[in-house]
């Protein structure tokens, strides 16, 4: 009687361990790519309230420390600004650049306060159909008014992948005593 050896793998058995492997590698991957792109989102966010929650406190500061007297609100061209003189008789400029891209320009957006710049965060960008650069991080709108002795600040600000909007929204009574 003859004894066959049958202690190794059959071609087929092999073929299917190699695409369960491959399935399985194919839905783990995806699982992690979707994870690291809610983390980079949540990244973002992160880097979006920090320098919201920043720039605000750094006017806020200085608008209750120091007591607002008189503010003056201007616009020229793509850039607003609001002059702040307070009762110790120091003048800081809150300076808002917004420039959207256009057929001859890129986006361009700054906010400078004090003297001090504070650049817009950066989180990726894409083209114009005149193929200039626009941001994915933007400000949107900008309402700077001194109506009824109150200095309205709001600065709004976009990303497309974010349902919630951010801003710095600050109110602030003019000559307050």
């Amino acid at each position: 009687m003859k004894i066959k050896n049958e202690k190794g793998f059959t071609i087929v058995e092999i073929l299917i361990t190699f695409i369960l492997v491959i399935i399985l590698t194919v839905s783990m991957y995806s699982s992690v790519a979707a994870y690291k792109n809610k983390q980079q989102l949540e990244s973002y966010r992160e880097k979006i309230i920090t320098y919201k929650n920043l720039l605000t406190k750094e006017i806020q500061d200085d608008l209750i420390m120091n007591e607002l007297v008189q503010a003056q609100t201007s616009k020229s061209g793509n850039f607003f600004y609001v002059t702040m003189t307070f009762r110790n008789g120091t003048t800081k400029q809150l300076v808002v650049k917004r420039q959207l891209a256009n057929e001859t320009q890129d986006d361009s957006f700054m906010i400078s306060y004090g003297g001090i710049d504070y650049p817009i965060p950066t989180f990726g960008s894409s083209k114009n159909e005149y193929n200039r650069k626009e941001e994915d991080f933007r400000i949107n709108n900008i309402d700077i008014n001194t109506n009824n002795q109150l200095l309205t600040i709001y600065i709004g600000f976009y990303h497309p992948n974010f349902s919630t909007r951010y801003a710095i929204d600050i109110v602030c009574p003019i000559n307050f005593a």
